[in-house]
């Protein structure tokens, strides 16, 4: 009995983790993928050729009003642009790509209708992404007066809303019409209604009206520059920069990052506590318990033994959750369904 005992106790714990993961890959799915885009955008920069000038961040460029320059036309399926929205995140930016197909929408960022106006230009640019928080999801949260902004490879094109969000049934091809923005030069946001659902019939979209462009040598948009930043705002911008210059994914550098605090607290705990800590290894526990076991607590007090010993089991699994981000997550993603 004792032996079935601690083998139902083990597969109870691997379920309990099994668990964990599954619903770490989900919100990875819908949100999560979107802390590394960044980073699997600039590999595809690298990949294909394609060479994006960098704007110094901590200098406000002045928009122009003249006629913006003429970009382009994108190959299908090229990797031309990013699509910026300040008021979502300073430095949220979702890679946008020639064509609005599944497999270039798949590739974690927007898709640009071939056919719709180039950035900038007269007509109405039409742009479509995921209903996934890591995509457009959140374009139900625009409101006029709210900046869109497209960076191409030299410029910045600066849109300003003009309406709130509203739904279309999915038939309704007039929101691809040159005057459906509302504006000469105009841009059309859009992604599947209800959000996160896979069986929809519905398009929420979102206008707005084109209000100038800059070169990007001249710096950066006032919404997008550093001037006044928020602390959780210039962390983000430090751990980006890390990130590119270690070339590793943000979700990998956290786990770099968690993992080592863990290591040290936890090191320096055990010193203090190494017989209490032999102590509990003496009978046999499931995989679930030895995360728990791993993390020693400061002898006295059982108030703050218990309490430290939570914080460090918390960031234990904060650096296990980031790396199955890293490692993982993207892996699953090739076999399961959406």
């Amino acid at each position: 009995m004792s032996i079935l005992k601690d083998i139902s106790r083990f597969l109870a714990g691997l379920c309990a983790i099994a668990a964990i993961l599954t619903g770490s890959y989900m919100v990875w799915r819908v949100w999560g993928s979107g802390i590394d885009m960044a980073y699997t955008t600039h590999r595809e920069e690298k990949a294909v050729g394609k060479t994006f000038t960098t704007s110094k961040t901590d200098r406000v460029a002045a928009l122009r009003h003249d006629d913006p320059p003429t970009e382009p036309t994108p190959a299908d399926d090229e990797l031309f642009a990013y699509v910026r929205v300040p008021s979502w995140s300073k430095t949220y930016q979702l890679a946008a790509w020639e064509g609005t197909g599944k497999t270039v929408l798949d590739k974690m960022g927007a898709g640009h209708y071939a056919g719709s106006a180039m950035p900038g230009q007269p007509g109405n640019s039409v742009w479509a992404g995921h209903n996934t928080y890591a995509d457009f999801a959140d374009i139900r949260l625009l409101h006029p007066g709210d900046q869109v902004i497209i960076e191409t490879a030299e410029h910045w094109y600066v849109y300003r809303v003009n309406a709130e969000p509203r739904v279309v049934d999915e038939t309704d091809t007039r929101i691809l019409d040159a005057d459906a923005a509302g504006a000469e030069r105009g841009i059309t946001l859009q992604t599947c209604w209800p959000i996160l659902s896979a069986q929809v019939t519905q398009r929420m979209i979102v206008t707005g009206t084109f209000e100038g462009w800059a070169n990007k040598t001249d710096g950066t948009p006032e919404q997008l520059a550093e001037t006044h930043d928020t602390t959780a705002t210039r962390v983000g911008r430090r751990i980006q920069t890390v990130s590119e210059r270690i070339d590793m994914p943000v979700s990998g550098v956290l786990a770099l990052c968690a993992g080592t605090i863990w290591l040290v607290l936890n090191t320096f705990n055990l010193c203090c506590t190494f017989r209490q800590w032999r102590e509990r290894w003496t009978d046999v526990a499931d995989p679930l318990t030895w995360t728990w076991r791993l993390c020693a607590g400061l002898s006295g007090n059982h108030i703050i033994h218990t309490a430290i010993r939570i914080m460090l089991w918390l960031l234990l699994w904060f650096a296990l959750i980031m790396l199955s981000w890293r490692c993982l997550c993207p892996w699953m993603a090739t076999w399961m369904p959406a």
